[in-house]
């Protein structure tokens, strides 16, 4: 018994280090990446091009059997870097792409270590990254911080709204293989909670867009949030990893912790492209 009580102690005392060890790195990141989010600027400039760099070190570290080869480092960092630099309109030009492509398969036709599955991986993963650093660039410079704040609004309370509502009401699974802990009424959870926490924040900021937009926009962005947290999820079980890194203490590394705003940011820097085509309104 007196094992047992011990064993329960331990437990809980580690459980309460974690989450202490969580909330001073959440205060922290606040307290560094809010102030560059408002001033936008050059602030906001090294804010990209620290998380492209960490992106491309996390997203190529995770690698084995084989490793990256080192020549790649620079390559992907390039390609993400870069793309903050490329034309201020809402999506990542073709050409640049296809460009990246090229070499890619370039370096798979000398490169032994590189197989079709990895070349894949690195194209894929690389571009996602590329196109959402990219889109939140392009939103902050040249349209307005308000978007970036929905946008966090939507995919954070979407994450809020899956966490409580899954461990209070959570029976059936969502998606086993990839996250054995999501379940479906966490999703739907999420889902309501992002969508309307988004569509208010919206509305009360009297965002440019007509309001049935602003709705449309914060319940699809509550809804592919959560896609984007399976599909970095799903390239950590491949690689079998449980981070990407450990730079900020309890929460892993940069993908670890902004997975699902780097595709939201993809997935509305798009939906800000079309939607204005779509349905006649100007941003």
């Amino acid at each position: 018994m007196y094992l047992l009580l011990s064993a329960e102690r331990k437990k809980i005392w580690r459980c309460n280090k974690i989450m202490k060890q969580r909330i001073i790195t959440a205060i922290v990141l606040i307290a560094l990446f809010v102030p560059c989010l408002v001033l936008g600027g050059i602030p906001f400039a090294l804010l990209m091009v620290f998380i492209g760099c960490m992106s491309t070190f996390e997203l190529l570290s995770i690698c084995n059997h084989p490793k990256a080869k080192i020549y790649l480092y620079p390559l992907i960092g390039l390609y993400l870097l870069l793309s903050l630099l490329l034309p201020s309109t809402l999506l990542v030009p073709s050409e640049y792409i296809m460009l990246f492509l090229l070499i890619l398969v370039i370096c798979g036709v000398f490169d032994a270590s590189m197989s079709m599955n990895r070349l894949s991986y690195y194209f894929m993963a690389s571009t996602l990254v590329a196109f959402g650093i990219h889109m939140t660039y392009h939103m902050r410079m040249n349209l307005s911080v308000y978007y970036l704040v929905l946008l966090a609004f939507a995919t954070l309370g979407a994450d809020t709204g899956a966490y409580f509502a899954g461990r209070t009401f959570g029976k059936h699974k969502l998606n086993v293989r990839l996250s054995p802990n999501k379940t479906v009424e966490g999703s739907i959870g999420g889902i309501i909670l992002g969508g309307l926490l988004g569509s208010a924040y919206g509305i009360l900021m009297k965002l440019s867009l007509p309001i049935y937009i602003i709705i449309m926009i914060s319940f699809v962005l509550a809804s592919t949030g959560q896609i984007g947290d399976l599909t970095f999820s799903s390239i950590k079980r491949t690689f079998e990893v449980k981070d990407y890194s450990q730079i900020f203490p309890g929460h892993g590394g940069v993908l670890d912790r902004f997975d699902s705003i780097i595709f939201n940011a993809m997935v509305l820097g798009i939906l800000l492209h079309y939607l204005p085509l779509l349905f006649n309104f100007k941003i």
